[in-house]
């Protein structure tokens, strides 16, 4: 018969002692300095309700409910005391491979350009009218449209935010509100999607709205985004002649934000008044 080796277990009794890995911390005090630190990052301290905190996350206010009362959380305390076991630079190592990156106006990419990055702030405050976000690199148009977003909360406390994107957020933290596509193929079927999306995104009651690649994945739904921008602020991300698009149209006030690349993956900003620049 095969020997096992002994496991050591207190028993129930022994309550003054402490098993391995004796974690102090409950798991709903970790889930409220998550909390806390949320607050910090997405709006002024203390106006992250827990149902913000759930639709941050993607998870159902049940779940929050539970987090904030100690149940279903002892796999977080596992996960931490499984972290706590790694040198700080392992650590770090891992949570930057773990953790998609987070666009927003204080993003190093950014922060360089302070006068840039006001006026985008500023741009935020907006209550309804056309913001164009443009440039010929799709991945800086996507990152420029996703810091907006995840920045409306610490620029305007109270802003809602809707809107569609036709790509899938693998590589960056989406913005809550906004639904995503998961990057297909086919012109049609990115037309299709975007159709079948339009009329909930038309009813949105939020402030803000976001769109990406829908001006010209969708040209026929132009003359509707114009005219929710009277409304809404509306915030429409892509590759076109701004100039070309609205020289024939009768527009709200509308912005225009160029994003260039520079080197060390900076991006250059430049903000512009249709028709003048600022």
């Amino acid at each position: 018969m095969k020997k096992t080796k002994p496991v050591l277990r207190f028993m129930p009794q022994f309550k003054a002692l402490v098993e391995p890995p004796g974690y102090p911390k409950t798991a709903n005090e970790v889930i409220r300095h998550l909390k806390k630190a949320l607050d910090k990052a997405e709006r002024p301290p203390g106006l992250v309700m827990q149902k913000d905190f759930g639709l941050l996350i993607g998870a159902p206010r049940s779940t929050i409910h539970d987090w904030y009362h100690g149940n279903l959380t002892a796999p977080i305390m596992h996960f931490l005391c499984a972290m706590e076991r790694l040198s700080e630079h392992q650590r770090a190592e891992l949570l930057s491979k773990l953790c998609r990156d987070c666009p927003r106006l204080d993003h190093p990419r950014l922060m360089h350009d302070p006068a840039a990055v006001n006026l985008l702030k500023g741009l935020l405050a907006k209550r309804a009218g056309l913001t164009f976000v443009t440039g010929s690199d799709d991945a800086i148009r996507t990152f420029l449209i996703t810091a907006l977003g995840n920045s409306a909360g610490q620029a305007v406390p109270s802003s809602s935010i809707s809107g569609m994107d036709v790509h899938r957020p693998d590589s960056f933290v989406p913005v809550p509100g906004v639904v995503y596509f998961r990057n297909p193929n086919e012109p049609s079927d990115v037309a299709r999607l975007i159709l079948e999306l339009w009329g909930t995104i038309e009813k949105s009651p939020t402030d803000v709205i976001l769109l990406n690649a829908v001006w010209t994945g969708v040209p026929e739904l132009r003359g509707r985004i114009i005219g929710l921008a009277t409304k809404h602020h509306m915030i429409v991300a892509d590759q076109l002649d701004v100039a070309r698009h609205l020289s024939s149209t009768v527009a709200p006030p509308t912005t225009i934000i160029k994003g260039t690349a520079e080197p060390n993956r900076r991006v250059r900003v430049d903000v512009e008044a249709f028709g003048f620049k600022r």
